[in-house]
């Protein structure tokens, strides 16, 4: 999963690639990472587009295609359900406001 963020994952996919059943994988998931394998999946790779668009001058486009989307509009979505706001609003953002939407993201998921 991490080798290949653009990957199209499923369950039953990551399941096969490290040998497991679907539900054995769920339930390891959940006990050893607290999230099921593809709520972690997503918010890894809204991790992976947040880092990009922090460091790179990648289009969100290619962002979003580097990260398992298959356009700009599905990953400004995915990252605003996730993350709170818009990727462009993301990178428009001084980096000391940026670490604080973060930093709120965590610490959302944990409490829930």
């Amino acid at each position: 999963m991490h080798s290949r963020p653009a990957q199209p994952w499923s369950l039953d996919e990551l399941a096969r690639e490290v040998g497991l059943s679907k539900t054995i994988l769920h339930e390891r998931f959940i006990e050893f990472v607290g999230c099921p394998p593809i709520q972690y999946l997503t918010e890894w790779r809204m991790q992976l587009a947040a880092e990009r668009l922090q460091n790179s001058s990648d289009t969100i486009a290619e962002i979003a295609l580097y990260v398992g989307y298959g356009s700009e509009s599905a990953l400004s979505r995915a990252f605003k359900r996730l993350v709170g706001v818009s990727p462009a609003t993301f990178r428009a953002t001084p980096a000391h406001e940026r670490r604080a939407i973060l930093d709120r993201r965590s610490q959302a998921r944990l409490a829930s």
